[in-house]
């Protein structure tokens, strides 16, 4: 959905108030940079509505879109 809304992951990280890392992070679904690290990405309801309003949708759409 970032790259559809034409937004690098700086960008969108900028926009919504977290680092490049966080944003990276998310997109691979890790949980952290470690590499044995093997719980799901889980973002905070804060970082998800900064997303969305970065990209100018619901935080709701991006559920969607994650399939949850």
């Amino acid at each position: 959905m970032r790259q559809e809304h034409g937004l690098s992951q700086e960008a969108l990280a900028f926009q919504a108030g977290v680092t490049k890392n966080q944003v990276q992070l998310i997109e691979s679904g890790r949980s952290s940079g470690r590499k044995d690290a093997d719980g799901p990405s889980n973002p905070k309801i804060s970082t998800l509505v900064g997303f969305a309003t970065a990209l100018g949708v619901r935080a709701s759409s991006l559920l969607d879109e994650a399939g949850l």
